[in-house]
Order: C-alpha cells, then structure tokens, then sequence
C-alpha cells in the first residue's frame, strides 16, 4: 500500500489518540499537502522539528496498528465485500428475471454497496 493512502488511513483510524499539535500537523502535511517549510513557519519552529514531529507520530499510529490491527482487519473485510458482491452479481445474471428470490438477491446486493460505500 502506497506509503501516503496507508499514513492517511491510518491517521483515520487512530489520529484522535494523537496530541493536538500531532493531529494538526499531520492534517497539515497528509491532507492539506502542505510542505514542511510551511508547517514550520505557521508552527513557529524548526523544519527539522516539523520532520521529527511526523517521523514520530507515523511511529505511533504504526505502533497502535501493529498492536490493534483495525486497518489490517479493515483491508480484509473490504476485500470480502468486494468478493461477496461479485458474486452476489454473478448469481444475479445467472437468475431469470420471473425468478421470485430475484428481488431479495437485489436487495441484499443493495445493502453490501451500502456497507461497501459506507466505509470509505
């Protein structure tokens, strides 16, 4: 996983166990793209202080996924949605539209989009 989406969603996961002052800084960095000049000079310290800052809380929130696993358990279980889904739509081409399940398989296809959209 690339380096910046893996940062970023873990950053959803446990940011709020961040300080104000990591959460603000990592906002600033992974979501507004913000360089560490820029960072620095609205922080009023270093750019090597900036660059420690993020160094450590990447470490942090990598330390609560080693030790939790939420984005591992997340990556798993959109997989198995994705999977459960095509093959939802693979039954769901097989079935004739006269087919009286047919309206059920759209519905329970229905809701495993929603929990599919509903996580990202």
């Amino acid at each position: 996983m690339e380096r910046l989406v893996r940062t970023g969603l873990l950053y959803d996961f446990y940011g709020g166990l961040l300080t104000e002052k990591q959460q603000r800084v990592m906002e600033l960095y992974f979501l507004e793209n913000w360089s560490l000049a820029e960072i620095a000079d609205a922080e009023g310290v270093s750019r090597q202080a900036v660059h420690d800052l993020l160094q450590r809380s990447e470490k942090i929130i990598e330390d609560f996924e080693a030790k939790l696993g939420l984005l591992e358990r997340y990556s798993r279980q959109q997989t198995l949605l994705t999977a459960i889904k095509d093959r939802l739509q693979t039954i769901l081409n097989q079935t004739a539209e006269s087919n009286p399940i047919k309206p059920e398989l759209l519905q329970i296809k229905e809701q495993i989009l929603q929990l599919i959209e509903s996580e990202n």
